[in-house]
């Protein structure tokens, strides 16, 4: 077996192809010396050239963007990025547990399985026009004639006959190896598609878990404001039937208390629907059973960023759109060489016999033949020449494709960055604020308590309590999330 060995998000993979049939010994054709030598020569030339055929080399010095040689958001340090085990980040064995599950289960990444494993069929499948194509037939025929006197007499004439053929395009000007290195490329460039799937699905059900997190949070504090104001509103109703409160406190009270029951179902809704949509992710049927923590993990400082130049050689869909452009430059040459000569070769043995059982005398009922054609083509209406010109426009495309998806992944990582930083102020500000507003509506009942205020400021310091509390844990997700789409734009993977 030959194989292509790809480097892929720092692990080594390959890419396994069927060798290559032994070439057959011209000199068990029996041709003439001369003959035999010529063959022998265009088939010892042709091997030379169509061996060896490697992945093209890297397209990142045709790359148009800008590459800094460093982040502009300093957040994290210079240090190299470990892409492997990023989920060790969030101190999360809950985490890490779903994620392995969805890289084996979700039937998205299966598809994408499914996908590199037909591009890499594909690729083997074209492989084999760059090798010589060899044939074996057999035949057979017995026929039955009348005599043409008009005597009762019949005639029979059988024949049998076993060939074998051989045939082979020489790749003299190197357009067939220019086709296969755009197919190679393009296998590597479906490997990245794969780990950046891999990698996606991980993002998407590390931010779909915590999702669930904090879906389950708002539900438990709508459950923990539904019992303060139970109890709230038991308290008042006391009050107003000793006729301390007045009926007004009673209808606002009775109100708050509808609407967070009201707000309880929703935050119910919303906490059902985030797990079964993370169950979908993990490939199980939507039951709703999964059993989400209740509080989130505490996040490093700071991670090493890395440098913008090892970022082009890690994230995977860089690396697919480099591929690409790799590829879209050896079609360019294939078309391009499409307007030269074509040189085939044809050999062919075999026999031809009236009996069966001589059908294997390959010496004295042989027959053969030997072919060396040269084709030019001179006129197909501009096809060859539209060809090309299509070539060039598809390079071109991807090459603007490349520096776009290069751009795009410094602008996803230049943002997330930036986002560290304010988050965890903001983080930090809401922690205050829910604190202070919890302390405040406690103030305000025990001052509605004793008299010393009306029972108005005491449900606004409750909105504002509960609108506080609410925002802290919206936000203490978001700042997960934020570190989530850190990892992916800097293109974690995951440990070997």
């Amino acid at each position: 077996m030959s194989s292509l060995c790809v480097l892929v998000n720092k692990q080594l993979v390959q890419i396994r192809f069927p060798d290559m049939p032994p070439r057959p010994n011209p000199s068990r054709f029996h041709f003439p010396k001369q003959q035999a030598a010529t063959g022998a020569l265009l088939a010892l030339f042709a091997l030379g050239l169509s061996a060896c055929v490697s992945s093209p080399d890297s397209r990142l010095a045709s790359l148009e963007a800008e590459v800094p040689v460093s982040w502009s958001e300093a957040w994290g340090g210079g240090e190299t990025f470990e892409s492997a085990g990023w989920t060790d980040d969030f101190g999360d064995p809950r985490l890490q547990a779903i994620i392995a599950e969805s890289l084996e289960f979700n039937y998205d990444l299966r598809v994408a399985g499914a996908r590199l494993d037909a591009s890499l069929a594909g690729t083997t499948a074209n492989r084999s026009d760059i090798w010589p194509t060899l044939n074996l037939s057999g035949s057979g025929n017995k026929s039955r004639r009348s005599s043409a006197s008009g005597v009762s007499q019949t005639a029979y004439n059988e024949s049998y006959g076993l060939n074998a053929r051989f045939s082979w395009e020489i790749d003299l000007w190197g357009k067939l190896r220019n086709g296969y290195r755009a197919e190679l490329a393009d296998a590597e460039a479906a490997i990245a598609d794969y780990e950046a799937a891999r990698l996606s699905i991980a993002a998407r059900v590390a931010k779909a878990w915590y999702a669930a997190v904090e879906a389950n949070q708002q539900y438990e504090l709508e459950l923990r404001i539904l019992d303060a104001l139970s109890e709230s509103s038991r308290i008042v109703e006391e009050n107003f039937a000793s006729g301390i409160a007045r009926a007004l406190d009673v209808r606002l009270i009775r109100a708050n208390l509808a609407s967070s029951k009201s707000s309880l179902e929703q935050r119910r809704r919303s906490r059902d629907a985030a797990i079964r949509n993370l169950e979908t992710l993990l490939g199980r049927y939507p039951k709703n059973e999964i059993d989400v923590v209740s509080t989130f993990p505490e996040l490093s400082e700071g991670i090493p960023a890395g440098l913008p130049s090892e970022l082009l050689l890690r994230r995977p869909d860089i690396i697919a759109a480099e591929r690409r452009l790799a590829a879209a430059e050896q079609r360019r040459f294939e078309s391009s060489k499409a307007r030269l000569p074509s040189i085939d070769l044809n050999l062919s043995r075999g026999t031809s016999v009236g009996e069966l059982s001589d059908i294997f005398e390959i010496v004295e009922e042989r027959i053969w033949s030997q072919s060396l054609g040269v084709a030019q083509t001179l006129f197909q209406g501009g096809r060859l020449k539209a060809n090309y010109r299509r070539s060039r426009a598809q390079y071109e495309q991807n090459l603007a494709s490349y520096a776009q998806t290069v751009l795009t992944a410094f602008r996803e990582v230049e943002n997330a960055l930036s986002y560290q930083d304010s988050y965890a102020i903001d983080y930090e500000a809401l922690k205050v604020a829910a604190f202070e507003s919890v302390e405040a509506e406690k103030l305000a009942w025990d001052e509605y308590s004793s008299g010393l205020t009306d029972i108005t400021t005491v449900l606004d310091s409750v909105r504002r309590s509960i609108s506080a509390q609410r925002s802290y844990i919206q936000v203490a997700n978001q700042r997960i999330q934020s570190r989530i789409d850190l990892y992916l734009a800097l293109g974690g993977g995951f440990e070997s």
